[in-house]
């Protein structure tokens, strides 16, 4: 998987938990960048076996991505949130993306504070 198609989980993400849609800036193949207003997120993928989502500060959004993360793998505690970025492994992407895309953006809205 790469950043490019996992831009499609968090963007569903955005809409749901708020109600807006997020504009790709920039995009290769190991990173993306998305913005809403004046909010930047990047997708990246540097490490083969590793994504990396940064948030635009360390409280906030971070939060509601980290929980429905969590709640997606069954265990919170393997979401590593660390200053203004979550650390993933390769698989628990896969599984995000793959809940993300089975899921109804209105039963995802209910997940949003978990």
């Amino acid at each position: 998987m790469k950043p490019v198609t996992f831009i499609e989980s968090f963007e569903k993400i955005h809409i749901a938990f708020y109600n807006a849609p997020l504009k790709v800036l920039s995009t290769d193949n190991i990173e993306v960048t998305l913005i809403y207003k004046n909010e930047q997120f990047v997708i990246e993928n540097h490490i083969e076996t590793r994504f990396r989502l940064i948030f635009p500060d360390y409280v906030g959004k971070i939060g509601a991505y980290r929980n429905l993360f969590g709640y997606i793998m069954k265990n919170g505690d393997n979401v590593c949130d660390t200053s203004d970025f979550i650390d993933l492994s390769l698989s628990h992407v896969k599984k995000i993306h793959d809940f993300i895309q089975s899921i109804a953006i209105d039963e995802l809205k209910l997940l949003k504070d978990l």
